[in-house]
């Protein structure tokens, strides 16, 4: 009799302990557990980089800079979601084996050239609807930078 009392016991226990009413739904009103996201790649042709100049207090520098519409980026994104983007390239190791390899930015590329050191600067700039990628080189060169892809990764 002592099992059979702890056996209902039991079963009644298991069919009641999780009722209770839903959780809130998320802030546009769906379900709080929905993750949405968006992917894609960008490219920036050499000949379409437009060079820009920043100035402020004691200072002035050179720039290339490249803007895309991206409807996706709204100001629920920016507040509430992520946003990266990545400097998509095809990299050959020794041996002549090739990979893509996508490098989170801001990302620094540093260089000799003709005995001098360089540095290139790669970074983005985010506002509703839109993305910006920019190219800064230390030693502020006007030479326009070379075709990059760029990808853009949102979740929300």
């Amino acid at each position: 009799m002592k099992k059979l009392v702890i056996c209902l016991l039991v079963f009644v226990i298991g069919f009641t302990a999780c009722q209770g009413p839903m959780g809130p739904a998320g802030k546009d009103g769906k379900d709080a557990t929905e993750t949405g996201w968006f992917a894609e790649n960008f490219e920036i042709a050499s000949g379409h980089w437009k060079p820009a100049t920043e100035s402020g207090d004691g200072y002035f520098f050179h720039y290339w800079e490249y803007e895309f519409s991206v409807p996706q980026i709204t100001n629920f994104v920016l507040k509430e979601g992520f946003v990266g983007c990545y400097l998509v390239q095809e990299i050959e190791y020794d041996g002549g084996r090739k990979s893509t390899v996508y490098r989170p930015l801001p990302y620094t590329i540093y260089g000799i050239d003709s005995g001098f050191a360089y540095s290139e600067n790669y970074s983005f700039e985010l506002r509703n609807g839109f993305v910006k990628f920019i190219v800064k080189y230390s030693d502020f060169d006007t030479i326009k930078p070379l075709t990059c892809i760029f990808r853009i990764v949102l979740i929300w």
